[in-house]
């Protein structure tokens, strides 16, 4: 539809409302976080809250990787054998957005906790080993976890650059002789960054703020930005959770920045 451009007092009416709202939802609310990490947060800036940054960036950056590459292996063969039992497991795979972090959490972890008790135990028992759980409580589980329940963040734009790409390019790279690997490199792979640079910033951003997945899946003492805002405000440190609080949003913002200068360029 035709653009309708408002002026006079309705444009100004318009502007308002959209000042309004994005003062009420976040400019308000981060500066009464700088107002807390000015008055208690700021006291908090150690070596235990660099490790939290570290752990935070280093299961963000993981488990985009790994989500993007699996829904990548799912999006190219929805394309190979589009029938009803590839689109079937597709929304199978998808299905895991839809749930809750908690209680994927605990169905993850009945799932581990099965096969430490059966396999993996007697097993390492069988070996020599000292017969303990792997599983359960590793860092290979919790990124399974950040797998299942943004499979679909990342599936969506992959799926629609990969629908941008017509039959016909791939058909005459291979009548030119290319084909393998090779196809993938030199024909979808510059085709696709774009779907997979988004699909990478979302799930990344994504991870960053997830909550209950993590605190349920973590090892031992592997804490992140979102956990101690949670233990900060479960005990009522409103002014103590500022710090990790503004330092998510700002890791989360960059990336989202970006997305929308992208967004920008890219024409129609």
């Amino acid at each position: 539809r035709t653009l309708y451009r408002l002026r006079g007092a309705k444009a100004a009416a318009a502007s308002a409302w959209c000042a309004l709202v994005f003062l009420c939802a976040f400019v308000v609310p981060l500066a009464q976080l700088l107002a807390w990490f000015w008055q208690r947060g700021r006291f908090d800036l150690d070596e235990r809250y660099t490790g939290l940054i570290l752990h935070t960036l280093w299961l963000g950056g993981c488990a985009a990787l790994f989500t993007v590459a699996c829904a990548m292996l799912l999006a190219f063969a929805r394309r190979q054998v589009p029938d009803r039992t590839m689109g079937a497991a597709v929304g199978l795979a998808n299905l895991g957005y839809a749930l809750p972090g908690s209680v994927l959490a605990v169905s993850l972890m009945f799932a581990f906790s099965y096969l430490d008790r059966e396999l993996v135990i007697p097993l390492s028992a069988w070996l020599g080993g000292a017969g303990k759980p792997l599983l359960l409580g590793s860092l290979t589980a919790l990124l399974l976890a950040y797998l299942v329940r943004f499979m679909a963040v990342a599936f969506g734009p992959l799926e629609s650059s990969l629908a941008r790409i017509r039959p016909s390019l791939p058909e005459a790279a291979r009548s030119l002789g290319v084909g393998g690997p090779q196809l993938f490199s030199r024909l979808y792979l510059p085709l696709l960054l774009p779907g997979t640079l988004s699909a990478t910033l979302l799930v990344f951003v994504d991870v960053l703020k997830e909550m209950p997945a993590t605190l349920l899946m973590r090892p031992f003492g592997w804490d992140t930005l979102a956990v101690r805002i949670f233990e900060m405000t479960s005990e009522g440190e409103w002014a103590r959770a500022a710090l990790p609080a503004l330092t998510l949003v700002l890791v989360g913002l960059l990336p989202v920045i970006g997305l929308i200068r992208r967004s920008a360029r890219q024409p129609g």
